[in-house]
């Protein structure tokens, strides 16, 4: 996909880059781009780019509170890549939080950890099917020292107790398929849990501490999520680029975190 996008006489090296981590991490944010791709030169050299990248119909950009913003793939970006759907449009309230969330773990922490595709789940575990077991929230902890598939869930801010709830829920179905049940039972499965504050964090390890699990759990903070879910209900706003300017907030699809990629 990196040839493809540079053969478009508008895409460098870096637009590059930044294009082929949208199509990992479904949106991006200026900082997290400043820290991946920019940290030799000031936060003005990512708005330089991200302006001509939107101008360009490769990135959209959309509002998030407090005078962020977030990117996604622009018309152009999905037809070098090759997408379909509706991945140019803004994210539904709950599709932002989890893949903000999993953005921010994943690259804005001090130790990085990269998300896998679909495919890459394919091509190293095997082709799994099943519903409901969210392939596309995955990654590959080190922590132990020993590779280990962990699926990053987000804490949408719902009481610790229903958190957990739908953790146990989660591991049920993973168990009945049988690449992810190996998996468990060779202690090279895991979850994280990816909150927003670190008082959260805690009710949350309290609350794993009653159960007794076949899995390991990490649980981390994202503090970028606590604003965001304060205000889940103002997210979906109007689009700042030019090819979505026009469009009614209520045409903006809620897009929950899927399976595809």
């Amino acid at each position: 996909m990196a040839k493809a996008a540079k053969t478009d006489a508008n895409i460098g090296d870096r637009d590059s880059d930044i294009l082929e981590h949208i199509a990992r991490y479904r949106l991006t944010t200026r900082d997290v781009l400043h820290r991946l791709f920019f940290s030799d030169s000031e936060p003005n050299a990512v708005t330089k780019v991200t302006s001509r990248l939107v101008k360009h119909r490769f990135l959209n950009r959309f509002d998030l509170p407090l005078g962020r913003s977030y990117f996604v793939f622009g018309p152009n970006a999905m037809r070098i890549f090759n997408v379909a759907g509706n991945k140019s449009k803004a994210m539904g309230p709950q599709s932002l939080a989890e893949n903000l969330g999993m953005l921010y773990f994943c690259c804005a922490q001090e130790e990085l950890h990269e998300r896998l595709l679909v495919r890459e789940m394919f091509e190293n575990f095997g082709r799994i099917t099943g519903k409901k077991l969210k392939l596309a929230s995955f990654y590959i902890d080190q922590t132990t020292g020993t590779p280990t598939l962990s699926q990053m869930r987000v804490d949408l801010g719902g009481p610790a107790a229903h958190v957990i709830r739908k953790c146990r829920a989660y591991l049920e179905t993973a168990a009945s398929n049988q690449i992810f049940s190996e998996l468990i039972t060779h202690q090279r499965f895991m979850i994280t849990l990816i909150t927003s504050t670190k008082s959260k964090a805690q009710d949350l390890e309290d609350t794993l501490l009653r159960h007794t699990w076949p899995v390991r759990f990490r649980v981390e903070v994202v503090p970028e999520l606590g604003t965001l879910l304060i205000n889940r209900d103002s997210t979906r706003l109007m689009p700042k680029s030019q090819e979505e300017a026009s469009l009614p907030v209520d045409s903006l699809p809620s897009t929950e975190n899927g399976e595809e990629e």
